[in-house]
């Protein structure tokens, strides 16, 4: 991606505030902001997974600065306001609920995106805790008009885990315009299975929000 000319910025997963349970989705956003440059108006924003929500509450802050938005295998804010609201009538959020220690959602085996070895390995690294409290809240108002008014925005969608709130969220954007809207073989950690694919992709739509065609 660094091949287009564009600054980019990222953020660690090490810099949410995972072990905080009163840490809720404006202390997540607080997390994005502080990984931009002051100085950045270009700034086009990714969120993995539940990362949309916290990513779409700094947007409203970033305001005309944000110049594109990619949701990778993410929770889409029109199927629920909350990360627990997209998983009523599963066993979900009442499996996250009774593991949780101290108000702290705990890391999953990666084994349940079908990941083992070296790669299995790689992601336990990198998981920590959430706060209970960011799955819970709803995104404002603010950030749920957000995600309808900046473009362009894209939506990466892993083959693997059909039943998915990550699935149903790519099912419901097929055929509108105003997305792009792809699915890439792999699980939800695909940033770990198919990095170079991503890498593709995400580089489309930096070229899109540049004004410039694939």
């Amino acid at each position: 991606m660094r091949g287009h000319g564009a600054h980019l910025q990222s953020l660690a997963v090490t810099t949410w505030p995972g072990h905080n349970p009163d840490a809720g989705l404006q202390a997540h956003a607080e997390a994005v902001l502080a990984g931009i440059p002051p100085e950045a108006e270009n700034v086009v924003l990714l969120g993995h997974s539940f990362g949309a929500f916290p990513m779409l509450e700094a947007a409203v802050t970033l305001g005309e600065r944000v110049k594109g938005l990619l949701l990778i295998d993410a929770f889409l804010p029109e199927l629920g306001a909350s990360i627990f609201a997209q998983s009523e009538g599963s066993s979900g959020p009442e499996a996250i609920q009774a593991a949780a220690v101290d108000g702290l959602a705990q890391p999953p085996d990666p084994a349940i995106w079908g990941l083992s070895g070296v790669r299995a390995e790689a992601a336990r690294a990198v998981m920590q805790p959430h706060a209970l409290r960011a799955f819970e809240e709803e995104l404002s108002p603010a950030a749920m008009a957000a995600i309808d008014t900046i473009r362009p925005r894209g939506f990466i969608n892993a083959s693997a885990h059909a039943r998915s709130p990550f699935r149903r969220a790519f099912e419901a954007l097929q055929g509108r315009p105003e997305w792009l809207s792809l699915q890439i073989e792999g699980s939800h950690l695909f940033h770990l299975e198919r990095p170079a694919a991503l890498a593709y992709w995400c580089g489309q739509l930096l070229r899109m929000a540049a004004g410039r065609s694939f």
